[in-house]
């Protein structure tokens, strides 16, 4: 064989190695280099996802309460709680709050019953909202996020009603009740709460009515004969309506009814009479003779062991008739 067709050969064979091994250390490195890329890459989307994780942790309770707060507007119970960090001139007064039952064994999820939500991020002020009865207690904690002091406070269901409902025979108009005189109104009572569950510790029920208003008293002889009336202008005095109530009206309450008892008109209203002039005139003493604002009553109930009170306004009705005269006051036959 040839000398120089022997190593034309073997020249094409080393280069077709050289080139081989070329193309494939190549391919290796953009092999591995799409790996580490693609490494990087999932390292760095695991360092986002773990940090976005961490702030999820650290802001989950906050977020909790305030979802919770924001979606148990009905059937529910709030109060406010305040923490207040000592001393008055700490610089950071912030706080964190924390929830747990104050029984063990529990293994309900507390905020199923109770939760607390600060009005924002360490406000040492939170709302506290009962969704429903619990038994046991439930511990609420305030720390400080400076030195971490705390301070406790401990919740416990007694049923505390939040609202006293009446149920009567007439009706309100315009936010009031308008009623007659010499008449009586009967309303049943009952005490509620959003959480439909009451104390029978809460029975102890207690009930009033207060004059709104002055009106202008004054001494007048009626002169029968004439039907005409003279007003003394130096007698007038102010009074308020509620040195008078109970002329007008009276309220009871027994066995979870409350009675409303009218009497008679405002405009009515004397202290005293006497005859004159052998009967052909008629001295009234403190009789009333004008208002001087708007006038009426309001009644009040109360339960007396939470201190829970309602207030309703009463007006006697411009529509009834509040008294009577005769076109002649003596006749002679």
């Amino acid at each position: 064989m040839n000398n120089n067709k022997i190593y034309k050969q073997k020249s094409h064979f080393w280069k077709w190695a050289v080139s081989f091994t070329l193309i494939a250390t190549l391919m290796v490195g953009a092999v591995t280099a799409l790996f580490m890329n693609k490494t990087d890459k999932t390292e760095n989307a695991l360092a986002v996802q773990n940090e976005f994780t961490a702030e999820m942790a650290n802001t989950e309770y906050v977020m909790l309460s305030m979802r919770s707060s924001a979606t148990a507007v009905e059937n529910s119970v709030s109060k406010t709680l305040t923490a207040t960090v000592l001393p008055e001139t700490a610089e950071n007064k912030a706080v964190d709050w924390s929830i747990d039952w104050g029984d063990d064994g529990k293994t309900e999820n507390v905020t199923d019953y109770v939760s607390v939500t600060p009005t924002s991020d360490g406000s040492n002020v939170a709302t506290v909202t009962c969704y429903k009865a619990f038994t046991g207690t439930i511990v609420i904690t305030a720390t400080t996020r400076e030195n971490g002091y705390s301070a406790t406070c401990v919740v416990t269901f007694v049923g505390m009603p939040a609202d006293i409902v009446l149920n009567g025979s007439i009706s309100q108009t315009n936010g009031e009740y308008k009623v007659g005189i010499g008449q009586t109104y009967t309303f049943n009572v009952s005490l509620t709460n959003p959480l439909g569950s009451v104390g029978s510790q809460f029975n102890s029920v207690s009930c009033g009515v207060n004059g709104v208003g002055s009106v202008v008293l004054g001494y007048m002889e009626h002169y029968n004969a004439s039907g005409n009336d003279k007003w003394y202008d130096t007698s007038d005095q102010t009074v308020t309506l509620d040195s008078l109530k109970d002329n007008f009206i009276t309220v009871s309450y027994s066995q979870g009814v409350l009675t409303i008892n009218t009497i008679k008109s405002i405009e009515s209203y004397y202290s005293s009479t006497q005859r004159m002039d052998g009967g052909r005139t008629t001295a009234y003493h403190d009789k009333f003779r004008s208002f001087v604002d708007d006038c009426y009553f309001k009644v009040w109930v109360k339960e007396e062991t939470s201190g829970l009170m309602k207030e309703f306004n009463v007006r006697f009705d411009d529509g009834v008739v509040t008294g009577v005269s005769l076109a002649e006051n003596e006749l002679a036959f």
